[in-house]
């Protein structure tokens, strides 16, 4: 009878461990030397991490090759560890457009050692080294298409987000040789300002001035044109608009209803204009009110430009248990639409002391709200919205109902001037007749072309400190703000296809539970606060006639009834006082259990469900091996 031969287990282990290290070797290179090793799957909630059909477009729509000169210093050993994980990432996006462009995007691998032609090269394009321990790194792209050149001096880790954006934006800019015109009127200082005092620094041009300055031709417009034409000039940005006259008023109702794209900044109290500097409009400064009143009027929307909002719902909140209830940190429920292109994959917005407009009868066109307050409004004054005010909410009942922040009116318009040129007086019947060629320029009462106007409701979201924080020698913006007025621009004039990969430059999501939960709070103890607040006040006054009388000459003395009185009121006056607090401790204690769910979800989720998982595994290898 012929023998079994046995395998020890000890040596069958050990093979089976030799052919997984195999597997994984061979796996490994079978990847790596093939197609299908560029293939990823995207779990994040957004895809994050897959190119967006913008990016796509732009790269299959190239005419010309763009070449991407790619500085970094990679043999180091002073390059930080974070920067050498960024690198990978930015290897692997570069990999990405390479392919999707079927050979339009070539990249340049390079070096830049000391002395050598990549160091030269580097300096010419504009990437200047990082001086770390005596070392000069590089790490930046430069990209050129025919006579057109851009730079991404340097890629700092912390603006991940934005890579896809800074990449596409920057190959759409050298590959784009006729730039589209793009109209501005302001009164804010957004091209920078003198110094105001001998030695000090000139204020630099606001941020998003010089990206709209790199994007498209700028082409300033007074407070008072003549005229404004939209074959020239498509698109008029008007960024805080203050003291217009009805003059340049009539001037906009035109160029509208000729078929010009209106984005109007209006704002009830601008924090950043320049108030009482005689070197902005005249001695008199800026007034910190911006609003079209007459063509608001016309197209069927109001516009309060004396009040701001107050959101109980999206209040900032700056530490302490303080809230500025004006200051707006606005998430996904602000968004009327979650598909509308402008909008989409916004996360947060940051609007201070904004207005609101409300939609009434009238205009002939259609109007739409694209980004709304929550119902927990209270329109306050701009002076008294400067500092946290805890108690708003239990003074002023809620409006209970949403305001637009952001519009978009669409249609042919109707004049807001039907009876003309409001500078020129009416022409008497005794007057001789206007001529053809005259009458060919009379103005129109009704719009020839549909039009566009886009409507927001503050201009401070603008400034450099509510949307940017600087990196380096660069920036990256810290919400969906500056995205939002460029998204308008690129869906009036420029390329749509920046959108989507714009949308993701801010990853921070608000967390308006808590703010939403403490102004519900405070509306539901209203009736009970006013009442305790008023009983307090007459005991106080109770209390300080008796004081009175009782200082009244030295004769006076209190009975015995008055001294229970006050004892009695004092009690009251405590009792009162400890009930409020009660009710402060009750909001409280629905935070902590809040945070405590937060927190109990957050670290025994995941290791409950490996530990299910690992049970489940051991159920299923138990019944394997008890079948065999």
């Amino acid at each position: 009878m012929a023998k079994i031969k046995i395998t020890h287990p000890r040596r069958r282990a050990i093979l089976g461990i030799i052919a997984v290290v195999l597997i994984v070797i061979f796996t490994n290179w079978l990847m790596r030397s093939t197609s299908a090793g560029s293939y990823a799957i995207d779990l994040t909630e957004d895809k994050r991490y897959t190119l967006t059909k913008g990016t796509e477009s732009i790269l299959k729509e190239l005419s010309s090759p763009v070449i991407i000169r790619y500085y970094a210093t990679r043999d180091s050993k002073t390059m930080p560890q974070q920067v050498r994980n960024y690198m990978r990432i930015v290897d692997d996006m570069l990999e990405r457009y390479e392919k999707i462009s079927d050979g339009m995007i070539r990249v340049e691998h390079l070096d830049p050692k000391p002395d050598t032609d990549a160091e030269d090269s580097a300096s010419l394009d504009g990437i200047n080294g990082q001086r770390i321990n005596d070392e000069n790194l590089f790490f930046g792209l430069s990209l050129s298409c025919l006579n057109q050149q851009s730079s991404i001096p340097t890629l700092d880790p912390a603006g991940e987000t934005m890579l896809e954006y800074d990449l596409s934006s920057a190959i759409a800019n050298v590959s784009t040789f006729d730039k589209p015109k793009l109209g501005l009127m302001t009164t804010l200082p957004m091209t920078g300002a003198p110094a105001q005092q001998p030695g000090q620094r000139p204020a630099p041009p606001w941020i998003i001035y010089r990206l709209l300055d790199q994007l498209y031709d700028l082409q300033y417009v007074s407070a008072s044109p003549d005229k404004l034409d939209p074959i020239k000039m498509p698109v008029l940005l008007m960024i805080h608009p203050a003291d217009l006259s009805t003059q340049t008023e009539f001037v906009i109702d035109q160029y509208v209803m000729n078929g010009g794209i209106v984005i109007a900044c209006l704002d009830p109290f601008a924090l950043t204009a320049p108030g009482g500097n005689p070197m902005m409009r005249g001695m008199g400064g800026v007034s910190k009110s911006s609003t079209l009143p007459t063509l608001l009027g016309a197209w069927g929307v109001g516009f309060d430009s004396t009040s701001v909002v107050a959101d109980g719902k999206y209040a900032t909140d700056v530490g302490g248990n303080q809230r500025l209830n004006s200051h707006l940190t606005l998430n996904k429920d602000a968004l009327t639409s979650g598909d509308e292109i402008i909008t989409k994959g916004f996360e947060h917005l940051y609007f201070a002391l904004p207005g609101a407009f409300t939609i009434k009868s009238g205009g002939g066109i259609s109007k739409e709200t694209l980004i709304r307050t929550s119902k927990q409004v209270v329109m306050t004054a701009g002076t008294s919205a400067l500092r946290p005010d805890p108690g708003l909410f239990a003074r002023k009942n809620p409006t209970g109902k949403h305001y637009a922040l952001v519009m978009r009116l669409k249609g042919k318009f109707n004049s807001a001037f039907p009876e003309g040129d409001p500078s020129k007086e009416k022409e008497t019947t005794d007057q001789p007749k206007l001529s053809d060629k005259n009458n060919q320029s009379k103005p129109l009462k009704q719009g020839i072309k549909d039009s566009v106007v886009y409507l927001i409701a503050d201009a401070d979201f603008l400034y450099d400190n509510a949307c940017f924080r600087q990196l380096g020698q660069g920036y990256a913006p810290i919400n969906n703000n500056s995205a939002l007025l460029q998204n308008i621009i690129d869906q009036s004039i420029g390329s749509r296809h920046l959108i989507g990969s714009r949308s993701r430059a801010a990853t921070s999501r608000p967390f308006t539970v808590i703010q939403e939960m403490e102004t519900n709070h405070q509306i539901d103890i209203r009736e009970e606060v006013k009442t305790a607040e008023e009983k307090i006040q007459t005991i106080v006054s109770e209390l300080q006639n008796l004081q009175t009388q009782k200082n009244q000459g030295n004769a006076l003395v209190l009975s015995r009834e008055q001294e229970q009185k006050i004892s009695e009121l004092q009690s009251q006056l405590v009792n009162l006082r400890r009930d409020m607090r009660d009710k402060q401790k009750g909001l409280q204690s629905r935070k902590d259990q809040l945070y405590s769910k937060i927190t109990w979800l957050t670290v025994a989720v995941i290791p409950l469900v490996i530990a299910l998982t690992g049970f489940a595994v051991w159920i299923y290898r138990r019944r394997t091996t008890r079948a065999v």
